[in-house]
């Protein structure tokens, strides 16, 4: 009887919880944008700080960095898409002669007449492109959706950085005094945490922008800019990111490369650079703090999408991250940090 009580008590706090995310979700995303670029900011912050510069200025410093460098990267990213909106129709009437070229090989190679596959191709284009259509619409709408909170934000961020100290005091007020020291300790892993994510992937993207730009210069790939800074963005979602980075170019490969060596060559190239950012890049830079069982950040990612949309997909795994470090030092939670993934101990280093 006991044990159906306290399982009845977690399903209605898992409940409460998912209405109180989807519901507040206005609130939450800035709100926790606001606190990942604290943490991230953080370290600089009291750099300024131990060279004698006011708090409210190092606050407001660290602020506009994350402001100039967010907002440059938002800026080019519109600018790049305005350039490949506008060319959109020599896109299509490209991707016309490429499809009129595939439909003459098909009439070569298997005898089907260009009028009988323009009856196939006319009945389920339709729902083809409805569906690109709705998934692009869908995703830019994501994006401008997140950049509204963005601002806002920013103001959280100026304000916890500001107040940071109030903030821990205000945490150590509700902690038993032989706590006091493992709490801030778990405090510290957690902002450490955070900061190595948003650090690390903003360094990995750089990374995997470099060689995708080179990539699309040697290849003669058109809109290079659009596609390299899509690609770099879009593999802040871990798994899903990296394909949608890699489909697009080589979708622009097929349409403009010459012949069907070339393409493979670059369908590999790129391939093998989403490998390198995956299986090389991101161990070595992000490094096994942040490291979650690869089928809790799926879960991650569909959660955070369905209550959250976008944002949710970037911020959820941050924040099992966050939930490991608290469970694998919270008694009775234990199980939960260890199948969340490993979680190294505190140590007097922390």
């Amino acid at each position: 009887m006991q044990t159906l009580q306290k399982t009845n008590q977690i399903l209605i706090f898992i409940l409460v919880l998912f209405i109180l995310l989807y519901f507040g979700s206005s609130f939450l995303v800035p709100l926790v944008f606001g606190v990942f670029f604290a943490s991230l900011m953080t370290p600089f912050a009291n750099i300024l700080e131990q060279i004698k510069i006011p708090r409210v200025l190092s606050s407001l410093a660290s602020t506009l960095i994350i402001f100039i460098a967010v907002g440059s990267i938002l800026y080019l990213l519109m600018k790049q898409i305005g350039i490949f909106v506008s060319d959109i129709s020599l896109v299509r009437e490209d991707a016309q002669v490429f499809i009129e070229d595939i439909q003459n090989r098909i009439t070569d190679a298997t005898g089907l007449t260009l009028e009988r596959q323009s009856e196939i191709w006319e009945t389920r284009s339709a729902g083809i492109i409805s569906w690109i259509e709705h998934g692009l619409t869908g995703f830019l709408g994501n994006i401008f959706n997140t950049l509204a909170g963005f601002l806002l934000a920013l103001v959280y961020m100026f304000l916890l950085l500001h107040y940071r100290n109030k903030f821990l005091q205000f945490v150590m007020s509700y902690t038993a005094s032989e706590k006091q020291e493992e709490t801030q300790q778990i405090l510290v892993k957690i902002s450490r945490v955070v900061h190595h994510y948003l650090w690390g992937r903003a360094k990995v993207m750089a990374l995997l922008g470099i060689m995708y730009y080179i990539t699309f210069l040697i290849f003669d790939i058109p809109y290079a800019g659009f596609l390299t800074i899509f690609g770099a963005l879009i593999t802040i979602i871990p798994y899903l990111g990296p394909f949608l980075s890699g489909i697009l170019p080589i979708i622009f490969g097929i349409i403009y490369l010459p012949d069907l060596p070339i393409i493979l060559l670059f369908t590999f190239i790129v391939m093998t650079e989403q490998m390198i950012e995956s299986y090389v890049f991101e161990p070595l830079v992000i490094g096994k703090e942040v490291k979650i069982n690869p089928l809790f950040v799926i879960v991650a990612i569909l959660l955070g999408g369905m209550i959250w949309g976008l944002a949710g997909m970037i911020l959820f795994v941050p924040v099992f991250a966050i939930l490991k470090i608290i469970s694998g030092h919270t008694p009775g939670l234990q199980p939960i940090g260890s199948l969340l993934g490993p979680s190294p101990r505190l140590s007097q280093k922390d």
